[in-house]
């Protein structure tokens, strides 16, 4: 990637966050975002808090974390949380090996992604369900195999649809 699509990319996803921040003061109708209970607003004041009010939106507002997890992960902080996840992993591997004799490097990463599904299933939308999703790109990269290469794929693809429907609303594109 050149500086320019990186640059890019980190601005699509910070205003893919920042987008998923506003929705969430325009519904609650107040300059607090509600992390409890994200989507869940109560409509607030006027006609557009009304609207994103009546409409569920934990599950889009996580996707628009996870894009913007993904913009970051040519920037200085994403290879910080790519480092951060490695070092967990290697943590633990190294302890499942020393105890159990198993090497085990990517336990730390599927757990963290069996607790988002979860999240995701339940359409329970808090701060930590927040964080997984922007630190996703860098869970699945961890998990080995099939199983690890098509969640990213599919990881990929939910970033570049919703990464070009934000660069679209904001002229990036």
């Amino acid at each position: 990637m050149t500086d320019v699509q990186t640059t890019v990319a980190a601005g699509v996803g910070v205003a893919s966050m920042a987008l998923s921040a506003g929705m969430q003061v325009l519904s609650g109708g107040s300059t607090a975002i509600r992390v409890g209970g994200l989507g869940r607003g109560n409509g607030g004041s006027g006609a557009v808090g009304k609207l994103l009010g009546r409409l569920e939106m934990p599950r889009l507002h996580m996707a628009m974390f996870t894009t913007g997890g993904i913009g970051l992960a040519g920037t200085g902080l994403g290879k910080l949380l790519n480092q951060a996840v490695t070092w967990c992993n290697n943590c633990v591997a190294h302890l499942a090996t020393q105890w159990l004799g198993l090497g085990i490097s990517w336990l730390v990463s599927f757990g963290a992604v069996v607790v988002l599904l979860v999240d995701v299933r339940d359409d329970n939308c808090t701060l930590r369900t927040l964080l997984l999703c922007v630190a996703l790109p860098f869970l699945l990269a961890a998990i080995p195999g099939p199983i690890g290469m098509y969640s990213a794929e599919i990881t990929s693809w939910i970033g570049s649809l919703v990464g070009g429907v934000v660069a679209s609303l904001f002229g990036m594109k």
